[in-house]
């Protein structure tokens, strides 16, 4: 299914705005709270705007009725709709202890487990290092006497997310 291009460039638009407001959010308050919750504001707008719905009504028939097949294959709505072949019941492994069994090592399961608490580790330090720099090269453009100095900066956040949102994804490409 490919996105509509008109809810592709909302959605970017959408995306664009949220980003540029929650980067402006300092020049609007000088209070820490009031720019936490204005933040958290922005933050929580922009995943309502880009929630993972379908962009079409074919898309939501479709959702719908995945979903319904599901039900009616094995009663639980948590399976996705795939019948079990195995003789157990709905939501337990070929073992019967609830936890699906597969061929690999508990030692591999293991370092997939430490390798991603690693990556999101970083990932959270490199982002909260990104927040902490670009907030401090506002308020040092703002003492230098810029004017909306985190809101030019947020402008360009913005239009660089809109522009990311436009770009499809790999599934739509042709």
């Amino acid at each position: 299914m490919t996105t509509n291009p008109r809810s592709r460039a909302l959605n970017a638009a959408l995306t664009g705005l949220a980003t540029a407001a929650y980067y402006a959010v300092p020049d609007v308050t000088r209070s820490r709270a009031a720019r936490g919750w204005l933040k958290a504001a922005c933050l929580a707008a922009a995943g309502a705007a880009n929630a993972v719905a379908p962009a079409n009504r074919g898309g939501w028939r479709e959702l719908r009725s995945t979903w319904q097949d599901g039900v009616a294959v094995d009663g639980d709505p948590g399976t996705g709709g795939t019948p079990r072949t195995d003789g157990s019941p709905a939501g337990q492994g070929v073992d019967g202890s609830g936890v699906a069994t597969d061929d690999a090592a508990p030692s591999t399961k293991t370092a997939i487990a430490v390798g991603g608490a690693i990556v999101l580790a970083v990932s959270v330090a490199l982002t909260i290092a990104g927040e902490k720099w670009l907030f401090r090269r506002g308020e040092a453009r703002a003492a230098a006497g810029v004017r909306f100095a985190h809101t030019r900066t947020g402008l360009v956040l913005g239009a660089l997310s809109a522009a990311l949102a436009l770009v499809p994804e790999p599934s739509e490409r042709s």
